[in-house]
């Protein structure tokens, strides 16, 4: 039987935590809570956030570490009232030029342990707080890889297919006419955004130009695009099909939706396979819908239109257009991240 989600990080935390304890009872090192500590705070649900926690909390005690040990010697004349909150005045000032959250307050921390409690012994104390707290962090990450894998872009990859398939699902409502909600896939987008942070942590210091950073991108452009699309389209009013002069373009753009829907779920099927999919052949060949009304038997219908119906056949056709266009200009930009891949 699977695991809950939430049972595989209570479980993976527990076993974590527990090979952390025993071999660090066994070196015979003190100090060693410090390691279980660093373990129980940077684990979250993926590998990347987990990646931001430990880097923050390992800089965090080495700001206070190297600011204890050089204010504590200079300001201990001084009443602990004024020398304490100036010290900690020096962390956070370092703390907010590093851009440091969560390492503000452990900076903080063993500022102020190291200045009441372990104030005789600070050449000993912070370099077993600062190996402790690094042991904890790297034995934190194996385990979200060792342990039911957790990595963040693994689910940037599932809500992408997942958003890709509520759209093209969106797309076949609209052909047939069913009125389709898009706060859901507005929210799906916002989701996916969020996060993309922690799986872009996973692709290292360049992850903007990582091809798979590439190719989020590509697809966060070209569905927020669509989603703006069938928004628009959603607005007009039903357009004159009943008109037998516009029987061909009542039949074509209907055929056009389908195809949109066909090379969506092909994204779909192409995402599923692999975290950095082969981009689809040949490439999508879009068609000037606009070109469609040079038809003198149209031309003759539309003047008996009036001029609002005119103006939004036309808005209907220009937002078909884009929408052809994005998807032959997403699927060239995905052929060029995968040649930076390559070329990387």
């Amino acid at each position: 039987m699977a695991l809950s989600p939430s049972l595989q990080s209570s479980l993976r935390l527990a076993i974590t935590v527990a090979v952390v304890q025993g071999f660090a009872t066994l070196t015979g090192l003190p100090d060693i809570t410090y390691a279980s500590l660093a373990v129980i705070s940077v684990t979250v649900s993926t590998y990347g956030e987990t990646f931001e926690l430990g880097r923050q909390r390992l800089i965090g005690t080495l700001v206070g570490g190297v600011v204890v040990l050089v204010a504590y010697p200079a300001l201990q004349g001084l009443p602990l009232v004024v020398g304490l909150p100036l010290a900690l005045l020096f962390v956070r000032a370092v703390a907010g030029a590093l851009r440091l959250s969560v390492g503000y307050s452990v900076g903080c921390m063993v500022v102020i342990m190291g200045w009441v409690v372990h104030e005789g012994q600070l050449d000993s104390w912070i370099p077993l707080r600062l190996f402790w707290t690094l042991f904890g962090v790297l034995v934190a990450l194996g385990s979200l890889r060792l342990f039911w894998p957790a990595l963040a872009r693994q689910q940037q990859r599932q809500a992408l297919v997942s958003l890709i398939g509520q759209l093209q699902q969106a797309w076949e409502r609209h052909r047939l006419h069913h009125e389709q909600p898009l706060a859901p896939l507005r929210q799906a987008l916002l989701a996916l955004r969020t996060q993309r942070t922690a799986a872009l942590r996973e692709l290292g210091s360049q992850a903007r130009r990582h091809p798979l950073g590439l190719l989020w991108q590509v697809f966060d452009t070209v569905l927020e695009d669509q989603i703006l699309i069938l928004g628009e389209v959603q607005r007009l009013n039903a357009p004159p099909w009943q008109d037998p002069a516009f029987a061909t373009l009542g039949r074509h753009l209907p055929e056009r939706l389908v195809a949109v829907e066909a090379r969506l779920q092909l994204w779909q099927t192409l995402l599923q396979g692999k975290m950095l999919p082969p981009v689809p052949q040949p490439l999508w060949q879009p068609v000037d819908a606009v070109r469609l009304v040079d038809d003198p038997a149209i031309e003759q219908a539309l003047a008996s239109q009036s001029a609002l119906t005119r103006r939004q056949l036309a808005t209907r056709l220009l937002l078909l257009n884009r929408l052809e266009q994005g998807l032959r200009h997403a699927e060239e930009q995905w052929r060029a991240a995968l040649q930076a891949g390559r070329d990387g």
